[in-house]
């Protein structure tokens, strides 16, 4: 009786610690594979963070090579244009600085040929005052040799040589004498001066002559001579008509 009590107590504990130690198999293998489970998934997960990790930096690098080329294309391009924006403006300043030095070339030329033509007709002015000047003076000088006293004159010379005869035809020697003495007496131009009658004055050697400065409607001088020998005729007195 007691034995078998103690077989059956021996059984038991037997079968005890096979439950035990079955169940601490079980535990081990569980905790096994959840260390493996577990080991595993972190090394997944910290391979996946490092290749994460990996992509980020390499797409990080690719965007700043990114960043970096494009700011050096910008940088680039901002050159070329600022270049471009130089090279336009100098351009415009010196478009602009030529058109302004044309302009003052012009308007120099402008001034020069305004001075040119200034003096130009000044010296013109002063060329025909100069001219009517002479003139005047000439007239007056003419005038006064022209219009002495009677008698004041002095002959007025001759070709004719030997005893001298007064002559009234028209181209004779002597009468182009006489008409040289009435020019002379009366200032007249013998190319110019109209002869309206030459005649005798009460002589020989005596002559009177009349004439005009234009072919008007009558004489305006009368001039009266008298032939002095080697020196020929000498107004001696003119009358105006």
């Amino acid at each position: 009786m007691n034995n078998s009590r103690a077989k059956v107590q021996s059984k038991k504990r037997k079968q005890n610690i096979l439950l035990n130690g079955s169940i601490a198999v079980v535990f081990l293998l569980i905790a096994g594979v959840s260390a493996f489970i577990f080991l595993g998934d972190n090394e997944n997960q910290a391979a996946e963070t490092s290749e994460e990790k990996t992509i980020a930096e390499q797409v990080q690098e690719n965007s700043g090579v990114e960043d970096e080329n494009e700011d050096s294309s910008d940088q680039g391009e901002n050159n070329e244009l600022s270049a471009s924006e130089i090279e336009s403006e100098e351009k415009e300043n010196t478009d602009e600085k030529n058109e302004t030095q044309s302009s003052e070339e012009v308007e120099e030329k402008k001034k020069e040929d305004e001075q040119k033509e200034e003096q130009q007709k000044q010296d013109e002015e002063k060329e025909e005052q100069q001219k009517r000047d002479e003139e005047k003076e000439d007239a007056e000088n003419d005038r006064e040799t022209a219009s002495p006293q009677d008698g004041e004159w002095k002959p007025v010379g001759t070709k004719q040589t030997g005893e001298h005869v007064s002559s009234y035809e028209e181209g004779s020697v002597d009468w182009n004498e006489k008409l040289k003495a009435a020019a002379y007496a009366t200032g007249l131009d013998t190319s110019t001066m109209t002869v309206w009658w030459v005649g005798n004055d009460g002589g020989p050697q005596k002559s009177v002559v009349e004439v005009s400065s234009s072919a008007g409607g009558q004489a305006e001088y009368r001039v009266h001579m008298e032939w002095v020998d080697k020196k020929g005729w000498k107004p001696v007195k003119v009358d105006e008509l």
